[in-house]
Formats: structure tokens, C-alpha cells, sequence
């Protein structure tokens, strides 16, 4: 048997990024690429592992978006069979999510086993009640199993999913079924550091034996194992950190029974089948930490920012599409963070870079204030003034701006404390600070 098949997820369409419309229309465009790709190589069928939609309450352009997508397919006799993942899932209180709409319209098949004492029933898809675990395709060589997401109960249903393929391979065999597909909306522990909670390598091994291919969702970096289990990531970039994981995408998949030696690659450990995984086409999303160390006045921060953009920008000016920016400031500020004139770093890096949209975070730090052992340690009330006026110094010292004439301006805070204690009047105050800011500043 030759079949070719596409697994695709992670989509998350209707996806309005930082609150940027054409970014929910990048989503859909993305989606629509893998689907015409699907048409032009003529494949047999489409998975999708999860996550199609970015939430569980989707608008009606989105629904619309994903139809524009699906319609192609099912016009062309290519079925798609699918998974619910964890932002897919109806509320308990709708009870219908937006899938088994697209189920109920012909769009795609949505698997979803009835479970038993945390084991799937093993039994075939139905249309009048949208359940079942699997589905076959191509006169019944091709099975396809779904596990939608599962949340905590991961493992423990794993282990009956096990256990459940393990119970009917005899009658599979028999059936002439040759080629098993399992779809999960999961990922292995330890891919992404800051996502906990997975089910760990030695979890998934029972199941190699049970099937011959595991398509994976939920972690948008790609990755895969020894020519079973393929997780492609995500086709858009969700969040900046994705950024770094350039090959995101989905994967074309051929497989060959009768003849695998012609297709397999077997350096990644393949059988009757080769993936080649293919990135998405999307939109450039620049990101970069900008170091702000040593420098002592903001100005001295705009300059290394302009230098970066203008040696950074070039090949991003006058693209056909524009990218995302998103810089951090990192490091620590020698001065008050609050006089960063943050709307004028933004406009700058987005006249460089002619982007769509621009954010620049401050993740500085600020200078820690520790002060020195010994003489004052505040036990000592008839010293408490001096070491006040000690603290007001070595603070306004951290902005070196202000740094030539610490002194002065250490009492300038200590003689407005002394006026906001006494009740001034909040115009007499700032009228002060205008004076000796004016003074200050002259010298």
C-alpha cells in the first residue's frame, strides 16, 4: 500500500495577536497554505492533533476562516480527521464545541473514545453520535486513533490506550489493517522547560509497539524521536519565545508498505513511512534583548538602540510583508527607568524595521541599595537623621545624572519629605522641586 498523508497542529486560528487585526488574518493565511499544499501534493488525508482554534468561544470570522480552509478539502475527496486539544474543549456548560460543529457540517471527523475506567472502548468512529476511537481509511489499511486532550489523566489513559491496542492487534491483523496512526494532544517532558506536567519518554515507549506513527500538538517547538513520534509545532509564532524555533510547521508524510526501502531514511530510524517536515509560511518576527549596562543617560540608550536597527533592519525594509518587533531591555538602568521615553524607542525601531507592529519591554533591574555595615545600623534613634540623609544620597546616586551633586540633592528630598509631613500644600511642593531642579541642574 502507498498513501500520503499531512499533520498539521497548533493552528490556533482567530488568534488577534497584541491586539493586531492582521495578525488573526496571519493565522488563517498560514492554515490556508497547508491546506492548498495538501491539494497540490494530492494527498490521501489530513490530521490535525489539537488546538485548530486559539479558544474555546470563536467569532464568526474565525469559524468562517477555518470553513474557507476545511471546504477545499472536503471538495476534493481529502478527508481530515481530528482531535479536540486543551483551548479547543467546550465549556461544561455549552456541551458542543466549535469541532463537533465542523464535525456535524462534513468538515473533518473529530474522534473522541468513549472511556471506561480511564480505557478507551476501542470502537469505530459513528457519524449519528460523533464518537469512537478510530476511523479507517483507504478500504481499511489505514487506521486512525484519536486521544483528545486529557489533561492530568494523561498518563493513566495512555496506559489504557495501551492496553486497549495491544487487546485488538490480532483482529486488526486479521482485517488487513497495515498502517496505525494515533493522534494526542500532549507533549514529552523536559522539550520546553517552562511547560510542566507532561508525561515523561518512558510513558510513550508502551506505545511503539502499537502503532507506526504518533502525531503529537500542544508544545509549539517541533521536534521528533526514532521514527515513530512527530510533533510539528506550531505554524504561527504565539509568542515570542517561539521565535527562536525557526522550523516550525507540519509534516508531509508517505508511506509505503510493500516497498519501504524506496522512501525511508534509515538514519532517522524509519520504517514503512519518511516525514519531511516542512516550515510554515509566516510572518518574521524579529526579536532581540538589548543590553543596557553602562550606560548612564538615556540618551546613551536610544543611540545603542538606533545602532542596532540600523545594522539589523536592512532586510527587512521595503519585504513584501512586515515583520513583528519585539526588543527587551535587559540588564541594569544607571537611572530612573521612568525617563525612558519608551513611544520614541517604538517609533524608531518600527521606521527601521517598517513593521507591522513594535513592543519594547523594560526588564531591567534596577541598582540594589545596600547600605554599609557598621556605624549605621538604625538602633541608634539619635542617629536616625543623619542616617536618612545617607540613604537619600546613596539612592539619588544610582542615577548619574545626578551623581555630580548627590549632596544637594540628597537634602532637596529630605527638606520635601519634611514638607509633605507637615501638610504643604501639593503646589507649594512642586514649586520647590521646580527651584531647585532649575538650581541644580545650572550648576
Amino acid at each position: 500500500m502507498r498513501a500520503s498523508f499531512i499533520h498539521v497542529a497548533d493552528t490556533h486560528l482567530g488568534y488577534e495577536q497584541y491586539g493586531v487585526r492582521e495578525r488573526f488574518n496571519d493565522f488563517s493565511r498560514t492554515f490556508w497554505d497547508i491546506t492548498d499544499d495538501a491539494l497540490k501534493r494530492r494527498v490521501d488525508f489530513m490530521v490535525i492533533a489539537g488546538d485548530l482554534f486559539n479558544k474555546r468561544a470563536i467569532d464568526a470570522q474565525t469559524l468562517i476562516h477555518a470553513i474557507e480552509g476545511l471546504k477545499k478539502l472536503k471538495e476534493n475527496n481529502i478527508p481530515v480527521i481530528a482531535i479536540e486539544g486543551n483551548h479547543d474543549r467546550s465549556y461544561y456548560r455549552d456541551g458542543v464545541s466549535w469541532l463537533q460543529f465542523l464535525c456535524y457540517q462534513g468538515f473533518i471527523t473529530l474522534l473522541a473514545p468513549t472511556m471506561r475506567e480511564g480505557v478507551p472502548l476501542m470502537t469505530a468512529w459513528e457519524p449519528q453520535t460523533m464518537l469512537g476511537a478510530y476511523i479507517d481509511l483507504l478500504d481499511g489499511r489505514v487506521r486512525i486513533y484519536g486521544l483528545p486532550w486529557q489533561g492530568a489523566a494523561t498518563v493513566r489513559t495512555m496506559e489504557g490506550m495501551v492496553q486497549a491496542m495491544t487487546s485488538v492487534r490480532a483482529e486488526e491483523d486479521a482485517q488487513g489493517v497495515e498502517y496505525r496512526l494515533l493522534m494526542m494532544h500532549t507533549g514529552v517532558e523536559g522539550i520546553v522547560a517552562r511547560v510542566q506536567g507532561l508525561p515523561s519518554m518512558a510513558h510513550f515507549q508502551p506505545l511503539r509497539s502499537c502503532l507506526d506513527y504518533l502525531a503529537l500538538g500542544h508544545v509549539h517547538k517541533p521536534y521528533e524521536f526514532e521514527g515513530w513520534m512527530y510533533n510539528p509545532g506550531s505554524t504561527e509564532t504565539c509568542g515570542a519565545e517561539e521565535a527562536q524555533w525557526e522550523d516550525r510547521g507540519y509534516y508531509y508524510v508517505e508511506i509505503d508498505t510493500e516497498t519501504p526501502e524506496r522512501i525511508i531514511d534509515p538514519e532517522r530510524k524509519e520504517r514503512i513511512h519518511h516525514a519531511e517536515h516542512i516550515a510554515s509560511k509566516r510572518r518574521p518576527f524579529v526579536r532581540h534583548n538589548l543590553r543596557v549596562d553602562g550606560l548612564t543617560e538615556p540618551d546613551a540608550l536610544y543611540a545603542r538602540l538606533e545602532d542596532y536597527c540600523r545594522r539589523e533592519s536592512p532586510p527587512y525594509q521595503g519585504a513584501a510583508v512586515q515583520p513583528l518587533v519585539l526588543i527587551q531591555l535587559t540588564g541594569t538602568l544607571a537611572f530612573d527607568a521612568g525617563v525612558l521615553d519608551m513611544p520614541r524607542m517604538e517609533e524608531m525601531a518600527r521606521t527601521h524595521f517598517q513593521a507591522l507592529f513594535v513592543r519594547i519591554d523594560n526588564n531591567t533591574n534596577d541598582q540594589d541599595y545596600a547600605p554599609d555595615d557598621g556605624e549605621f545600623d538604625g538602633s541608634n534613634r539619635s542617629l536616625w537623621h543623619e542616617l536618612e540623609r545617607r540613604i537619600f544620597e546613596e539612592l539619588v546616586a544610582r542615577d548619574s545624572r545626578y551623581l555630580p551633586a548627590k549632596e544637594q540633592w540628597s537634602a532637596v528630598v529630605a527638606e520635601l519629605k519634611l514638607k509633605a509631613l507637615e501638610k504643604d500644600e501639593p503646589a507649594r511642593i512642586a514649586q520647590l522641586l521646580r527651584e531647585k531642579r532649575a538650581e541644580l541642574f545650572a550648576l
